[in-house]
C-alpha cells in the first residue's frame, strides 16, 4: 500500500516530525480544606479548585484533580496520595493548595464569603523526582463588601493559579 501511494508515506513523515514530539504540560490539583466548622467540602473549596483548574486549562495545561480532603486525619497523609495520584494519573506537576478558614468572627459563618477564609498556603511539586519546587502563602486580605462573594472566591483562587502558574513557567 505505501509503495503504490507515496502520499500516504508524507502524510506518516509529517506525523512523525510534527505531531508526535507535540505534548502539554499535565497538572494535578489537589485542595485541603482546613475548616473546623465544617465536616464537609464547602462550596468555597469547590469554587477555588474549579477557578484553579479553569485558570490552567486556559494556560494551556492539561489538569486533573483528586477528591477534596476536607478532614484532619486525612490531611496528615494528603501529600502522599495526591502524589501517588498525580503518579498514577501521569501528571507532570501537584500543584497541593491548602485552604485555612477562620468562620469564628463572620457574620455569615456558613456563607461562601471570601473573608472566611484566613490563608492559601501552596505548594508546587515536580511529579517525577517529587521534588518541591516552590510553596508560598497567600491571604485574601480585605475586600470591600461586594468582592466578598463567591465572585471574590474566584478571583482569589485565580490569583493562586496565576503565582503557581508563573512558577511553572519559570522552571519550563
Amino acid at each position: 500500500m505505501f509503495k503504490k501511494n507515496p502520499l500516504m508515506w508524507g502524510l506518516c513523515l509529517f506525523f512523525c516530525l510534527v505531531a508526535m514530539p507535540l505534548s502539554a504540560t499535565t497538572i494535578s490539583v489537589q485542595i485541603v480544606q482546613m475548616d473546623d466548622a465544617n465536616e464537609d467540602v464547602t462550596d468555597s473549596s469547590l469554587i477555588i479548585e474549579e477557578s484553579i483548574m479553569d485558570y490552567m486549562f486556559s494556560q494551556g495545561y492539561i489538569v486533573s484533580n483528586s477528591p477534596i480532603i476536607y478532614s484532619k486525619e486525612k490531611a496528615q497523609n494528603g501529600m502522599i496520595v495526591s502524589l501517588e495520584d498525580a503518579i498514577n494519573g501521569s501528571a507532570d506537576y501537584l500543584a497541593y493548595v491548602t485552604l485555612y478558614f477562620d468562620r469564628n468572627n463572620s457574620p455569615a459563618g456558613e456563607a461562601n464569603l471570601l473573608s472566611n477564609i484566613e490563608l492559601a498556603q501552596w505548594n508546587l511539586v515536580q511529579v517525577a523526582d517529587r521534588k518541591q519546587l516552590d510553596s508560598g502563602t497567600e491571604k485574601p486580605g480585605y475586600l470591600v463588601e461586594v468582592d466578598d462573594s463567591e465572585i471574590g472566591i474566584s478571583t482569589f483562587a485565580q490569583h493562586l493559579a496565576e503565582v503557581i502558574n508563573t512558577v511553572l513557567r519559570k522552571k519550563n
